[in-house]
């Protein structure tokens, strides 16, 4: 993959991809590789916050109707291993979000009419809005790339909701390393943040913006 950062966060990647990677295969998913990257980067940053005492669980929404997915018991494998290798607890709603990427469903594919939920419209308008400007100013075409568009919304829905209800991150130990070493990548999500603000009226800290780039690290990849 193309993010790599601190020792101890590598280790515990490698070790979320092997598991991962063995439950994939041993119920014969297909997956691209950039799809594989999102959901390890999505796994990767859960336990980090979960270890770290940071994790804050999103709030219910209709994603809850993918307890009926095909695959949602191949999610509950993955995180009932996790759970077991590194002695944690994560949140029952990531099931949900590991059956969206081994699915490769996207957000902005889901009926959302709880009037607490995120408008899909608006979440599509912003991503959208980034694709367009991350082109016009940096010369990057992402707007062909189904996985990018996957991998951030199921990203920002979370995000937004901690933005909104003001629970933002605020101890991202990978912070100072992703804005040294990944500077494209980060001027992406400031692109990002800069759009969502217009529609919000709120902005992402640095520690926010620091993760987000880390899923511009995967398109980019591509």
């Amino acid at each position: 993959m193309v993010i790599e950062l601190d020792s101890q966060y590598e280790n515990r990647k490698e070790i979320i991809e092997n598991i991962v990677k063995k439950v994939i295969q041993d119920n014969q998913i297909e997956m691209t590789e950039i799809s594989f990257d999102n959901l390890i980067i999505h796994l990767s940053l859960c336990l980090s916050r979960e270890m770290s005492g940071t994790y804050i669980p999103t709030s219910e929404s209709q994603i809850n109707h993918l307890k009926n997915h095909e695959y949602y018991q191949i999610s509950k494998q993955i995180i009932e291993q996790l759970n077991d290798y590194f002695h944690i607890e994560i949140d029952e709603n990531q099931v949900q979000y590991v059956t969206m990427y081994l699915a490769n469903i996207n957000l902005l594919d889901i009926d959302f009419n709880c009037e607490f939920d995120l408008y899909d419209d608006d979440t599509e308008e912003i991503i959208n809005e980034t694709i367009n400007r991350i082109q016009n100013d940096l010369q990057l075409d992402l707007r062909k790339n189904k996985e990018f568009y996957t991998g951030m919304t199921l990203h920002f829905y979370p995000a937004l909701d901690r933005l909104q209800n003001n629970h933002q991150l605020t101890d991202n130990p990978l912070k100072d390393k992703i804005q040294a070493q990944f500077q494209l990548e980060y001027k992406c999500a400031e692109i990002f943040n800069e759009i969502v603000e217009q529609h919000y009226h709120q902005k992402f800290n640095e520690h926010e913006l620091a993760y987000i780039a880390l899923h511009f690290g995967t398109a980019l990849k591509k």
